[in-house]
């Protein structure tokens, strides 16, 4: 007992000084060239590779060990009295188990957001979380707006669930796919199963192998038995057996406890519960932010808030774009949009507002199924616009049947495009990506900035954009939902676009996770048409700034 003891005075000691430096570090933060952008120190990486980490959720007395939501502290530090507008507010979280007892180790998932008291401003923004590796966290919020605000922090998951995340997403082929082969003469169909990974078990010569290792593409089938493989045709992705075979992956009784309440998604409770007032800042703060040039320092600048429905950024000048700004920025210009539905929402919506007129794609050979266009053309003759979509090519996650020839690799689809200063190119892969293991999203899109630079050498004055992922809906807090596409998957992608883009200055990054996390609306795979509005208000700033 008097070791343990020693122990917790030991640690207690340890976090008081980590809050001491945490405080110092702040208080000599580099001041922003500009008052309205805040500046970070980089983010830590924890390895996670401490002795006394809890490897495996297997009893009881391992489950009292996690991360427990009432007995986490969260502690804002500095004085109620000393914030103004422009200024970094910082919170702190010690993470405790179930007996009380302090985390020592990192990894817990959270999600912050500071909210105005006022609902009539309808304000709020992302916080950006620092872990320690230790069992605490620093929660760092920059300042936006005048009047209350409330800190809100959530438990999204606790590192033990983040461990069996981390483990589920390397196991590949855990998704269901199946392509049915078809002879046009005879009429006969066979559906086999396909894989998105290499599958050791399947003998090479019982293999249809689509793979493309050009562009790090992989798709191989199981060969039918009298069609050849060049009968490929219709492919679809099997929402049930997946569901059931990710569900399958995790152990015991106990880690699926670890996605239930009250270890899911947990609000906080925040010391102080008051609101902590914002006064206007002690500096003039200049009328206006740089334009939107696509410089390094501003690709990936997510930092900014939500005010009346409309995305404000801290980095650079996002206008509102109306219907008559938006046929006026595109005009005579060409937009190639590649990715998943969650790009395919910016298209319609321009579709909309410009409007566009939409040209049918190819008509389906005779005796074949209705053809469901995945090149989807829409143009403007009066104003000469012309924008295009098409998703990214396999894995791709939809109940429907998909023509298998009407995908294209993105870094195919982009040596294709001539390109010049009236082309804009528009990336978003993320979606159908969050269930498979994380170096394949990597390793594609390191192809794909390959084939980015092939582009601007052809023809530098291309503009090209990549945009991240996005917070999602988990419907009724289902255990596949989250073992497939928690949002903490979702991020790690994020997290890897931005890492592969950083240093391209030629290459913008629109980056929407804090847009999402801190959204007025509901959580949705595909938000609703305030998110899209903002979204492509923060493109169009960038074309035409």
């Amino acid at each position: 007992m008097m070791a343990s003891a020693r122990m917790y005075g030991v640690f207690t000691a340890l976090v008081a000084v980590v809050t001491i430096l945490t405080t110092v570090i702040f208080s000599v933060l580099p001041e922003s060239p500009h008052p309205e952008i805040v500046v970070f120190p980089k983010k830590v990486s924890c390895q996670y590779n401490t002795g006394d980490k809890l490897e495996k959720v297997t009893s009881q007395s391992d489950l009292d060990q996690v991360t427990y939501p009432g007995y986490t502290d969260v502690t804002v530090l500095s004085n109620a009295s000393d914030h103004h507008r422009g200024d970094v507010l910082t919170v702190r979280v010690v993470a405790r188990d179930k007996k009380g007892r302090p985390k020592t180790y990192g990894g817990d998932f959270f999600r912050a957001r500071l909210v105005s008291s006022d609902r009539s401003l309808q304000a709020s923004s992302a916080g950006h979380v620092t872990d320690h590796c230790n069992g605490t966290y620093t929660v760092e919020f920059p300042l936006y707006w005048v009047g209350g605000v409330l800190v809100k922090i959530q438990l999204v998951h606790p590192s033990e669930a983040v461990q069996v995340l981390q483990r589920t997403r390397e196991t590949p082929n855990k998704r269901f796919f199946v392509c049915s082969f078809f002879d046009v003469k005879t009429k006969a169909t066979e559906t086999r199963q396909c894989f998105s990974s290499p599958n050791p078990s399947l003998p090479p010569q019982q293999q249809c192998d689509f793979s493309k290792q050009e562009v790090n593409g992989t798709w191989i089938c199981h060969k039918p038995e009298k069609l050849p493989c060049s009968s490929i045709w219709l492919c679809r992705w099997d929402g049930g057996k997946s569901y059931k075979r990710a569900v399958g992956l995790l152990s015991g009784k106990m880690e699926p406890k670890l996605f239930k309440k009250p270890y899911l998604e947990a609000e906080l409770k925040v010391d102080p519960k008051e609101p902590i007032r914002v006064l206007e800042a002690e500096l003039t703060t200049p009328q206006h932010l740089p334009a939107c040039t696509g410089d390094a320092s501003e690709s990936g600048g997510s930092l900014g808030h939500w005010s009346a429905k409309v995305w404000t950024s801290s980095v650079c000048n996002v206008r509102v774009f109306a219907g008559e700004d938006i046929r006026r920025c595109l005009a005579n210009k060409t937009v190639y949009m590649q990715g998943d539905s969650a790009l395919l929402q910016w298209s319609t919506r321009l579709r909309e507002v410009i409007p566009l007129t939409d040209i049918i794609g190819p008509a389906a050979k005779d005796g074949t199924p209705k053809r469901h266009p995945h090149i989807r053309l829409r143009n403007s003759s009066q104003w000469n616009i012309s924008v295009s979509f098409q998703f990214h090519h396999f894995p791709t996650q939809g109940h429907s049947w998909n023509y298998f020839y009407d995908f294209s690799y993105t870094a195919d689809v982009l040596d294709s495009i001539r390109g010049g200063p009236n082309t804009v190119v528009v990336l978003g892969l993320w979606a159908h990506f969050t269930a498979e293991p994380l170096d394949m999203i990597r390793s594609r899109l390191h192809y794909i900035r390959g084939a980015v630079h092939r582009l601007l050498r052809r023809s530098p004055d291309t503009q090209v954009y990549v945009r991240t992922g996005t917070t999602r809906e988990h419907n009724k807090g289902k255990l596949e939902y989250y073992v497939l596409g928690s949002d903490w998957l979702a991020y790690q992608i994020t997290e890897v676009i931005r890492e592969v883009f950083r240093a391209d200055p030629d290459v913008v990054v629109l980056d929407t996770w804090d847009m999402s996390v801190c959204q007025p609306g509901k959580d949705s795979i595909h938000p609703d048409q305030t998110m899209v509005d903002s979204q492509l208000n923060r493109l169009l700033s960038h074309i035409c700034p």
